[in-house]
């Protein structure tokens, strides 16, 4: 059976369900299943960390980000989005801030939203 992207993006849409909804475990076994099939898709690969993150697996999540989205696509801003996300969740407060203000900068509308918010909120500490 050939699985086509289609396919691909439905299971990573079930996955991502699942982990807003409260399930991230089964989230994660879906996303991990979706990379054992698409292993060198970006888009693949940032849903697998995000249901890392959202599981608890911060560290392993900040790695997928790191050194398999951002080290093929250094410019990825929802990688870099997310991996703010990923270091102020480990108290890494510099280099979330750093990575929010090049987001601001250059991502689209949702991507410039959530690091404007996440800049605000951190002034307002």
């Amino acid at each position: 059976m050939e699985v086509t992207t289609e396919i691909l993006q439905l299971l990573s849409e079930v996955g991502y369900i699942a982990c807003f909804k409260g399930d991230p475990i089964r989230s994660q076994v879906i996303m991990e299943g979706v990379d054992a099939i698409a292993r060198e898709q970006s888009s693949v690969k940032m849903g697998v960390a995000v249901a890392k993150m959202y599981a608890g697996d911060v560290p392993g999540a900040i790695d997928i980000f790191r050194n398999q989205v951002l080290a093929k696509e250094p410019n990825h801003m929802s990688a870099k989005c997310f991996l703010g996300i990923a270091l102020t969740l480990t108290g890494e407060q510099d280099e979330a801030r750093k990575l929010f203000e090049e987001v601001s900068q250059h991502g689209n509308a949702d991507e410039k939203g959530i690091a404007d918010f996440y800049l605000s909120n951190e002034a307002a500490a």
